[in-house]
């Protein structure tokens, strides 16, 4: 099994990061204000106040880094995943949005059934991010027709690598991805090696429980996919 693991690659470039996000943009001040333009107005005045003598730039900065690249080792590294057992957490990104986008879709379609007597169209928005990844990854892209195991459903071939890579402080690896043959993912365990996220653009997804399928969107009417 050694052979495995012969291979890698110095990455030095773009990662796709694909996230559940809100197109529109959220009034922060609602609940609080209950409508009210005056007190809207005082919170916004409020907010401004606080924020004059912070230096352009951090606080936007901050929450795409939250949001695109740290999230899922502050805040959910207990998630049991392809790569990861729940005992540390592990960022997913592809390496081609085509991949990124029958990732997330395959994962929809699966929460989404979770949900007893859903009949009816569900719609999700999400937001895809280039995040620059620079690190040697142990490449396992290659291996998916000498080890099946790397695309199974069931994740015991895979999740022992992950253990076994993170506790040797490996950075991260390439993998096949299960949801597209061509594809390629990225799975990092050091958020250290990602920098730079940059939001590019916004996507709709609508789950069809009749025939679980999932239609992406760029915007409405127009189908950049349908999955599977």
């Amino acid at each position: 099994m050694e052979d495995l693991f012969d291979t890698s690659r110095d990455l030095n470039g773009p990662v796709y990061r694909n996230i559940v996000s809100l197109r529109e943009s959220i009034d922060l001040y609602d609940e609080l204000t209950e409508g009210d333009p005056a007190l809207n107005q005082v919170a916004t005045a409020a907010e401004m106040r606080v924020k004059q003598d912070i230096p352009p730039g951090i606080i936007s900065r901050g929450f795409h880094y939250t949001t695109a690249i740290t999230y899922p080792f502050e805040h959910e590294p207990y998630l049991s995943s392809r790569y990861g057992d729940g005992s540390y957490g592990v960022w997913y990104g592809s390496m081609e949005t085509e991949t990124t986008m029958a990732e997330t879709a395959h994962h929809m379609i699966q929460d989404e059934n979770k949900i007893e007597g859903v009949s009816e169209i569900i719609i999700r928005e999400r937001a895809v991010y280039t995040v620059h990844c620079h690190a040697v990854l142990i490449d396992l892209s290659a291996k998916r027709t000498s080890y099946p195991g790397l695309v199974a459903e069931d994740y015991d071939f895979t999740q022992p690598i992950g253990r076994r890579l993170q506790h040797e402080g490996q950075p991260g690896l390439l993998a096949p991805s299960a949801r597209r043959e061509e594809g390629i993912n990225t799975v990092i365990f050091n958020p250290d090696v990602l920098s730079n996220p940059q939001l590019i653009f916004f996507l709709i997804y609508r789950f069809d429980p009749r025939w679980q399928t999932v239609k992406i969107e760029r915007e409405e009417g127009n189908v950049l996919m349908t999955y599977p």
